[in-house]
C-alpha cells in the first residue's frame, strides 16, 4: 500500500477503503484473540485449582506436617495469580511478537533482501542471549518463590501465636525477624529485575544496529530505486521486525 501512495492510477478512496478494511479485521482479529486467552486462560484457572483443592483436601495429615504452611500457601496464593494471569497474558503478547516480527522479516526478505544480511545474524543472536537469560531468570524465580514461601510462614506463625509472643514480650525479635525475610525475599526479585534490564538493553541496542543497517543500505542505493513511500514502508517493516525481538 506505502508503495502506490504516489502511483496517479490508485486513487485516495480506494487508499483509505483499504486501510479501513485492514483496521476493521484488525480489531476483530484482536477481539477474538483477547477472548479466547481469557476462555481458556479460566478454564485452565479452574482445572489446576479444583485439583489442588482436591489434593489438599485428601491429602495426609504427615503432609502437613513435612510441609511449611507458607509454602502451601504460597501454591494457593501467587502461584495461581501467576497462572491466572502471567502465563495466559504473557502466551499472547509472546506469540503475537513472533508472529509479527517473522511476518515482517518474511517481507523485508522480499522487498530488501540485502537486510538479511544483518538481520539473521541478530535473530540468532538474540536467541542465544534469551537462552542465557532464561537459565538465570528461573533460577532467581525459584529462589523467590522459596523466600516467599519462608516469608508467608512466618507470618502465619506469628498470627497464630500473637498472644503468646505478647505474653512474652517478643514484638521486637519477630519484626525483626520478619523484616530480615523481607529483604531476602526482595533480593532475588531486585536480581530478576537488573537481568531483565541486561536483556533488553542488549536487545534494544541489536535492533537500532539492523535499521540502522538497513537506512544505510536505503541511502547508498542510486536515485530513484525506491520511491519515498517504498523507503517508508521498508524502514517501518524494519523497525516493527526489530522492536518485536
Amino acid at each position: 500500500m506505502a508503495t502506490n501512495v504516489e502511483n496517479p492510477d490508485v486513487s485516495t478512496l480506494k487508499l483509505t477503503s483499504v486501510y479501513i478494511a485492514i483496521g476493521i479485521f484488525s480489531v476483530f482479529f484482536l477481539l477474538f484473540r483477547s477472548l479466547a486467552v481469557v476462555v481458556l486462560g479460566v478454564k485452565t484457572s479452574r482445572s489446576l485449582f479444583s485439583k489442588l483443592l482436591n489434593s489438599l483436601f485428601r491429602a495426609p495429615m504427615s503432609f502437613y506436617d513435612s510441609t511449611p504452611l507458607g509454602r502451601i500457601l504460597s501454591r494457593v496464593s501467587s502461584d495461581l495469580s501467576i497462572v491466572d494471569l502471567d502465563i495466559p497474558f504473557g502466551f499472547m503478547f509472546s506469540v503475537g511478537a513472533g508472529i509479527n516480527a517473522y511476518s515482517n522479516l518474511g517481507v523485508l526478505a522480499i522487498v530488501t533482501w540485502q537486510v538479511l544480511f544483518v538481520s539473521v545474524p541478530m535473530i540468532v543472536l538474540a536467541i542465544r542471549l534469551q537462552r542465557y537469560y532464561l537459565a538465570s531468570s528461573k533460577e532467581l524465580m525459584r529462589i523467590n518463590g522459596t523466600t516467599k514461601s519462608a516469608l508467608a510462614n512466618h507470618l502465619g506463625e506469628s498470627i497464630a501465636g500473637a498472644i503468646t509472643i505478647r505474653a512474652f514480650q517478643e514484638e521486637d525479635r519477630f519484626f525483626e525477624k520478619n523484616l530480615e525475610l523481607v529483604d531476602k525475599n526482595a533480593g532475588p526479585y531486585f536480581y530478576n529485575f537488573a537481568a531483565t534490564e541486561w536483556l533488553i538493553q542488549r536487545l534494544e541496542t541489536m535492533s537500532d544496529a539492523v535499521l540502522s543497517f538497513s537506512a544505510l543500505i536505503m541511502a547508498l542505493l542510486p536515485q530513484g530505486t525506491f520511491s519515498p513511500g517504498e523507503q517508508l514502508h521498508k524502514l517501518q517493516f524494519t523497525s516493527i521486525t526489530t522492536t518485536s525481538l
